[in-house]
């Protein structure tokens, strides 16, 4: 498919001047700090990354469809889809549209079991012919021009991808070719959006893009310019799209503060990632939660100087990780005391005990090769929707409590109490004060409360075994 392309950034004009047609409201937009559905109520997403072998051929990490049946009864609602620029535009300007195909055939699929997908522009290292064929991203025709090509590798030599990566010159050199617009690249990332874009939108689980994945560069001077002219032009193509941004890799272990200039777009959420930097080199586990206070400090300041919401697009542990459970609980302990959203990385159906996730070497699969869960994931109870405004959310083992201001008019506030998961019973207590009436359904797992008054005021739910 020969792609011409379109540089005109403006709006569409879809012609439709009808005053009699209400637009159908968005699944979900950015209202302040909170990601919002039709009705008003704030939405809480966790989730998982969708999968550690998509970066390399064939690309498409599974065909199966049902292997993602079980994952809403994790708690996962949404999944953060890894798309693959050199699986797509392998041939600078041909586009490989069997590959889109498989990759919505998840999007769909995913949205059939009422999880949301956001569309992730995944790449390390720009492209599998840098750092000792240990990245992946771009196609072998956008590095530089001059550069020395590394046979693409991804196995077991590429443990230590991160340092190789950071050490090489080329890959530095493409990057700022990139930015600089040379050889046309940064041409062609900007169509392939407008292609995205136009393609996405008719899919209805789709809610947004992950512009680029952990990018190297300038943030203010390379970064940020590119995520202005990426916006717009999916902006006149998928209007209702959130957008998530993320600053480049070095912001990853929660000490530097991301230098991004505040977009001058809306409906967007600030999404860095989150590895410890001990925790992931030396798979240990000191039980000090010092590193995570501050990334979460680090992270959430952001997001409230640009009033977005905090949606942490990575973190994650090595399952072979030294006290992984008490780290992994951590990390949702510090996603609930501020509301906030994630996927961890990541799930890998294709999981083997030999090549792992598929990729350098990489061994954080939530799954093994049976599709049962490891220790670096458990299924936990969540916040899940907010009638209201989400005040304190705790979970321990002998209960779960959710307190928040209710809002009748803007239907049920429920939990994910996966009660057999915590319990062993699926027969669970109800105990609710403020103006609210609560039940448990367990085919969805949801605890919903609803209000029985036309006023506002404070709640409490607090659920434990029955």
């Amino acid at each position: 498919d020969d792609d011409t392309g379109d540089d005109d950034t403006g709006d569409d004009d879809t012609g439709d001047d009808d005053d009699d047609t209400t637009p159908t409201p968005p699944l979900l937009a950015v209202d302040g700090q909170h990601f919002v559905d039709a009705d008003g109520g704030i939405m809480i997403l966790r989730g998982v990354n969708v999968a550690g072998n998509s970066k390399v051929p064939p690309f498409v990490p599974f065909t199966d469809m049902s292997l993602m049946n079980p994952l809403p009864g994790w708690g996962i609602n949404v999944i953060r889809l890894l798309f693959n620029w050199e699986a797509f535009e392998g041939t600078e300007g041909v586009y490989d549209e069997s590959y889109l195909d498989a990759i919505t055939a998840i999007a769909d699929a995913a949205w059939q079991l009422g999880m949301y997908v956001i569309v992730d522009f995944h790449q390390d290292g720009f492209s599998r012919y840098h750092g000792g064929g240990c990245g992946d991203g771009f196609p072998q025709w956008a590095v530089h021009d001059g550069a020395s090509l590394d046979t693409p590798d991804n196995g077991p030599d590429c443990e230590n991808w991160a340092t190789q990566i950071t050490l090489d010159t080329d890959m530095h050199d493409s990057w700022s070719a990139f930015y600089a617009g040379e050889g046309g690249v940064r041409t062609r990332y900007l169509l392939l959006w407008q292609h995205l874009a136009t393609h996405f939108a008719q899919h209805e689980g789709v809610i947004g893009y992950d512009l680029i994945n952990e990018p190297w560069g300038w943030e203010d001077s390379e970064l940020s310019p590119l995520y202005e002219d990426a916006a717009s032009n999916i902006r006149g193509l998928h209007e209702d799209a959130i957008l998530f941004i993320e600053g480049t890799g070095s912001t990853n272990n929660g000490v530097i503060q991301t230098g991004l200039t505040q977009p001058s777009f809306d409906n967007y959420a600030y999404a860095p990632h989150f590895y410890e930097t001990s925790v992931i080199t030396t798979h240990f586990f000191t039980g000090l939660s010092f590193a995570t206070d501050l990334a979460f400090s680090t992270m959430t300041s952001k997001a409230n100087e640009w009033n977005v919401p905090l949606f942490l697009g990575e973190f994650g542990a090595f399952e072979d990780t030294t006290q992984v459970e008490a780290y992994m609980d951590l990390q949702y302990e510090k996603l609930d005391e501020f509301f906030a959203s994630g996927t961890q990385w990541n799930w890998t159906p294709s999981w083997t005990p030999t090549a792992f996730d598929g990729w350098n070497g990489e061994d954080l699969s939530i799954v093994d090769n049976t599709g049962a869960l490891r220790d670096n994931f458990k299924v936990r109870a969540a916040p899940r929707r907010i009638a209201g405004t989400p005040l304190e959310f705790t979970a321990d083992e002998s209960s779960v409590v959710l307190r928040w201001t209710h809002d009748p008019t803007r239907g049920a506030t429920q939990v994910f109490l996966p009660a057999n998961e915590l319990w062993g019973t699926n027969s669970v207590q109800l105990n609710a004060t403020g103006p609210v009436s609560c039940s448990y359904d367990v085919a969805s797992l949801l605890v919903s409360c609803t209000g029985n008054s036309g006023s506002t005021s404070d709640a409490t739910v607090t659920i434990t075994a029955g």
